[in-house]
C-alpha cells in the first residue's frame, strides 16, 4: 500500500513537471513570436520626403536575426520582407504601429510549437487586422521562428498601389 502511494506521488510529479515545462515553453516562444511581429512590422514615421536608408533596413534586420532561424532570416532577407514595414511608414507619412498581439497554441511538441495569431497593424488612420500561424523551433534551447504565414497580402496591396500610381 505504502509501495503504490509513493509510485503514485512520483507519477504526478512527473507529469506535473512535464505539463510546467510545456507551459514554461509556451511562455517563452509567445515572447519570442511577439518581439519578431513588433520588430517585423513596426516602424517610426520617416522624415518628410526621406528615403529608406540601408541604416534603417539593417538596423530591423539586425534586431529580427537572434529572434529566426538562419534559413528561414535569409529568405525573408532575401525576399525584403523586413522593408515592407518601412516602405508602408514612408506612403502613408506615418508611425507604423502593431498592437493587440495575442497568440494561442495550436500544436505543440518538445521541439516545435505553433501558434495562431492576431493583432492590429495602424498607421495614419488606418488599420488592418493581422491574423497567421507562426512557427517556432528549439535550436540550442532557444525558440526561433522557423516560419510566418499571414495575410501579408493586404501590406503588398498598399505597396502596389503606390506603385501604379
Amino acid at each position: 500500500m505504502r509501495m503504490s502511494f509513493t509510485v503514485l506521488i512520483l507519477l504526478f510529479t512527473l507529469i506535473l513537471s512535464a505539463c510546467t515545462s510545456n507551459d514554461r515553453d509556451l511562455d517563452e516562444a509567445i515572447k519570442v513570436a511577439k518581439v519578431y511581429k513588433i520588430a517585423e512590422l513596426e516602424a517610426n514615421q520617416p522624415k518628410p520626403n526621406g528615403e529608406i536608408s540601408m541604416e534603417a533596413i539593417e538596423a530591423k534586420e539586425e534586431a529580427i536575426k537572434p529572434l529566426t532561424n538562419t534559413k528561414f532570416f535569409e529568405s525573408n532577407k532575401m525576399s525584403r520582407v523586413y522593408s515592407r514595414s518601412l516602405l508602408i511608414a514612408k506612403i502613408k507619412e506615418s508611425k507604423v504601429v502593431v498592437s493587440d498581439l495575442k497568440f494561442t497554441s495550436k500544436n505543440q511538441s518538445e521541439n516545435e510549437i505553433e501558434l495562431e495569431y492576431s493583432g492590429l497593424m495602424s498607421f495614419a488612420k488606418e488599420k488592418i487586422e493581422l491574423e497567421g500561424i507562426i512557427t517556432l523551433l528549439k535550436e540550442e534551447n532557444e525558440w526561433k521562428v522557423n516560419n510566418d504565414v499571414y495575410n501579408f497580402e493586404d501590406l503588398i496591396s498598399i505597396i502596389d498601389e503606390n506603385i501604379d500610381n
